[in-house]
């Protein structure tokens, strides 16, 4: 009950020790034994590692919601600056979420407890899941011919322009003054990037604990987040839980004719919370670095068919112009 009480309502140690008349280090093992539990049974059926059938769905997710073709995945770190990403021992220091997410809102992956200041590109390269990218050993599919083309690609994720351009990371062109084509190019991305976005927003939203700073040992801060992420993707399996964690309205919808996003409760329940674990948005990064010129043509490539007749959504130039 404390355990739920304090990822649920937010309740902080000393509250719950002074209600269930505990110690406070007593209410604090509980919590850290309860999460780890719940890691423990969850973890292998609701965060487990996909395979080549799963990428596959997910890729026919993003692309039949999103327009994003052999699309498997977004990707984003929780930004060092969110109170929820610190706790009080000795000093204070981040711990950094790097995830990634399917179509449907639902973690994939989660790497927790990379203390200190790194860039995205940092963390992506020192997680195990960057590890799996770069060696090619993910389980993803082999290359697939783009939507009624005869043009192969690989299968890749998406990412903002903090993260390093790889041929299976896509991300934004960075600039100013962009054409047409390349300012496409970014919106369609930022299309499936919203989904984890939208996957940290639900959330923070509905696991109160991170609407202030944890105050408690590294390893319990861990074993917490851990938690919450495998209940987060536990709910949203569950057809009727989801339809109250997180219904239709909750999450940011798209105007299906002139692509205007319409913002989801989700923003609303954790507006003016200061210390919200919430998604890093648009980096001041000019551009992505360190970029590998095959990376470079499969973004070119990208390009040219989200650009075309194939590719295209029928209100991309009215956005982008409006």
């Amino acid at each position: 009950m404390s355990a739920g009480l304090m990822l649920a309502a937010g309740d902080s140690l000393p509250t719950l020790a002074f209600a269930y008349h505990m110690a406070r280090c007593t209410v604090s093992n509980i919590i850290k034994e309860t999460c780890e539990a719940i890691w423990q049974a969850l973890q292998p059926v609701h965060l487990a590692p996909p395979e080549t059938v799963k990428w596959k769905q997910i890729a026919c997710d993003f692309f039949e919601q999103w327009q994003m073709p052999n699309c498997v995945g977004a990707a984003i770190k929780a930004p060092n600056e969110s109170g929820s990403a610190y706790f009080n021992y000795k000093k204070y220091h981040s711990i950094i979420l790097f995830a990634v997410c399917d179509a449907n809102y639902m973690f994939t992956h989660v790497n927790i407890g990379s203390y200190g200041s790194q860039s995205d590109g940092g963390i992506l390269t020192k997680s195990e899941f960057g590890q799996h990218l770069e060696n090619g050993t993910l389980n993803m599919p082999a290359d697939d011919c783009l939507p009624g083309s005869k043009v192969h690609f690989p299968y890749y994720f998406v990412g903002d322009d903090a993260f390093p351009l790889k041929f299976n990371l896509l991300t934004p062109y960075g600039g100013k003054y962009l054409d047409d084509a390349l300012t496409i190019f970014n919106y369609r991305l930022s299309r499936a990037r919203r989904c984890i976005e939208n996957a940290f927003g639900i959330l923070v939203a509905r696991w109160r604990i991170f609407h202030k700073t944890i105050n408690a040992f590294p390893t319990t801060v861990d074993s917490i987040v851990k938690a919450t992420v495998c209940l987060h993707n536990y709910i949203k399996m569950n057809e009727t839980s989801n339809s109250k964690y997180c219904n239709s309205s909750y999450s940011d919808q798209e105007d299906k004719f002139t692509g205007k996003v319409i913002l989801g409760q989700w923003g609303k329940d954790v507006e003016g919370v200061p210390t919200a674990l919430r998604p890093a948005g648009e980096s001041r990064h000019l551009g992505p670095r360190n970029a590998r010129q095959n990376a470079v043509r499969m973004r070119n490539i990208m390009t040219n068919y989200v650009n075309s007749r194939l590719g295209s959504v029928p209100w991309q130039v009215d956005y982008i112009r409006k």
